[in-house]
C-alpha cells in the first residue's frame, strides 16, 4: 500500500511538518542546525498558509481531487478505493512522462515508482483552501472502509472544475492551469486565506517577480495591507538577524574543518568571515524592532512556541547581542561563539559537526547558511501558475474582441 494513504497517528499539519523536515535533511542550505524551525514555520504559515516546501505546481490542487473523484465515481470502498486513487496518481505520472516530464512534475526522476504521491504532499493545502471538506470529514486512510464511501458526495468543493477529457490516462495541458481552473483556485484561496501575503499576491496586477529572492524584496508587497506588512517586516528582520547565527555556526565548523587538515572545501574560514562582515553591515534598524510584537504574532500562529523556552532563550540572547548593529567582527566575540556552539550541540547531540568527526569530514561547506525565505520559492511558483492561467483567459478575451 502506498504511503500516501497511511498517515494516521498525528494531525495532518504535523504530518506535513514531518515531511518538510525530512525534505530539509536533503537540502544543506535549509537545515535547521540551531533549532529555530518553529519560528521559521510560524512566519511561513502567516505569510503563505497552505503552502509547503514540497509543493511544485498549482494544478496538483485539482489533479488530486480528480484522482479521488474517479475512484468515488466507480463506487469503490475501503482498500479498493485507496488502491484506485494510487493507481490514478501513477497513471497521471505516466501521462506526464509521455508529455516530456514538465517542470515541477512529481516523480520527474523516479517516475511511477515515486514513493510520496501528490495526495500526500498536497493534503494540508486542500483543506486549507477549502477544496476538500473539513479535517475530520474524510480521511485519506484506506482503513476507514465505510466512512469514505458514505462521505464521498461531500468530500470536495461542489464547484470544483471538471477534469479534462481522458483523465487520468491523459492530462490535457499537463501542469498548466486552464483559465477556468486558475480563476477557481484564485477564488478559493482569496476566500479561505484573506489578509495574508498569499492573498495579496493573488490579486490582479500583483504577480510576484520571478527574480525576487525574498518576499520583502518584491515591490508589490509594499502595497499590502497594514497587518500583512507588519508580518512581512517581522519576518524580514528575523530572517536577517538569525542569518548571522547560521553564518557563525558555519564559521565554527569551518575552523574545525581546517584545524583537522581537511582541504576539500577551499578556504571556508575566510569565506565565512567575509560573509559575517557583509551581514553585520546590514543590521541598522534592528534596534527599533518591536520583538515583543514579533513573539506575540508567531505564538498566536503556533502556541507551542511559548513552551519552547530553550529555543526562545537562545533566540532572544542572540537578538539582544546583535540588535544594536554594532557587531562588526562577530567571530571574535567569545560569548557569541559559545552561545552558538552550545546551542548546536544541544540541538544536534551526536550529530553535531562540532563534535562528530565523520560528519565534519563530510561537510559540504555550507549547512543551513542561507537566509530564511519562508517557502517563498514554492509560493512564487504556485502564484505564477495561477496568474499565468488567469492571463490566458484575458488574452483569449482580447483575441475574441
Amino acid at each position: 500500500m502506498a504511503s500516501a494513504l497511511s498517515w494516521l497517528d498525528s494531525s495532518r499539519a504535523d504530518q506535513q511538518r514531518m515531511r518538510e523536515l525530512l525534505n530539509l535533511f536533503s537540502n544543506t542550505e535549509s537545515r535547521d542546525e540551531l533549532g529555530v524551525g518553529q519560528v521559521r514555520d510560524a512566519f511561513s504559515d502567516v505569510l503563505f498558509p497552505g503552502i509547503s516546501t514540497l509543493h511544485t505546481r498549482a494544478r496538483y490542487l485539482l489533479i488530486v481531487p480528480w484522482c479521488f473523484q474517479d475512484a468515488q465515481g466507480r463506487r469503490l470502498r475501503g482498500n479498493a478505493s485507496a488502491a484506485r486513487v494510487s493507481r490514478n496518481e501513477r497513471t497521471v505520472i505516466s501521462a506526464l512522462i509521455r508529455a516530456g516530464r514538465p517542470e515541477g512534475m512529481i516523480g520527474r526522476r523516479t517516475g511511477v515508482k515515486v514513493r510520496t504521491l501528490p495526495s500526500t504532499i498536497y493534503a494540508t493545502a486542500l483543506t486549507t483552501f477549502g477544496i476538500r471538506a473539513g479535517e475530520d470529514s474524510a480521511t485519506w486512510s484506506a482503513t476507514e472502509t465505510e466512512e469514505l464511501a458514505e462521505l464521498r458526495a461531500g468530500m470536495w468543493h461542489p464547484t470544483l472544475p471538471d477534469p479534462p477529457a481522458g483523465f487520468p490516462n491523459e492530462l490535457d495541458g499537463e501542469l498548466t492551469l486552464g483559465p477556468d481552473e486558475a480563476r477557481w483556485l484564485r477564488e478559493r484561496m482569496l476566500a479561505t486565506v484573506p489578509n495574508t501575503l498569499l492573498a495579496h499576491l493573488l490579486t490582479p496586477q500583483r504577480r510576484p517577480a520571478l527574480e525576487a529572492d525574498y518576499p520583502w524584496n518584491d515591490l508589490v508587497t509594499a502595497e499590502a495591507p497594514p497587518e500583512v506588512r507588519r508580518a512581512i517586516e517581522h519576518a524580514a528582520r528575523f530572517s536577517l538577524a538569525i542569518h548571522g547565527a547560521a553564518l557563525l555556526y558555519n564559521l565554527l565548523v569551518a575552523e574545525r574543518y581546517e584545524q583537522a587538515g581537511l582541504t576539500e572545501q577551499a578556504s571556508p574560514v575566510d569565506r565565512y568571515r567575509a560573509a559575517l562582515t557583509d551581514w553585520a553591515g546590514q543590521l541598522a534598524g534592528l534596534s527599533e524592532w518591536n520583538r515583543a510584537d514579533m513573539w506575540s504574532q508567531v505564538i498566536y500562529i503556533n502556541p507551542r512556541i511559548a513552551a519552547n523556552l530553550t529555543a526562545r532563550r537562545f533566540i532572544d540572547l542572540w537578538l539582544d547581542a546583535v540588535a544594536n548593529g554594532g557587531t562588526r567582527e562577530v567571530w571574535k566575540e567569545q560569548t557569541l561563539r559559545t552561545l552558538i556552539g552550545e546551542r548546536e550541540r544541544s540541538v544536534k547531540k551526536s550529530q553535531s559537526r562540532l563534535t562528530n568527526e565523520k560528519l565534519l569530514r563530510n561537510w559540504s561547506g555550507k549547512s543551513g547558511s542561507s537566509r530564511l525565505v519562508y517557502r517563498w520559492p514554492q509560493a512564487k511558483d504556485m502564484l505564477n501558475d495561477i496568474h499565468n492561467g488567469c492571463a490566458a483567459e484575458l488574452e483569449a478575451d482580447l483575441a475574441g474582441a
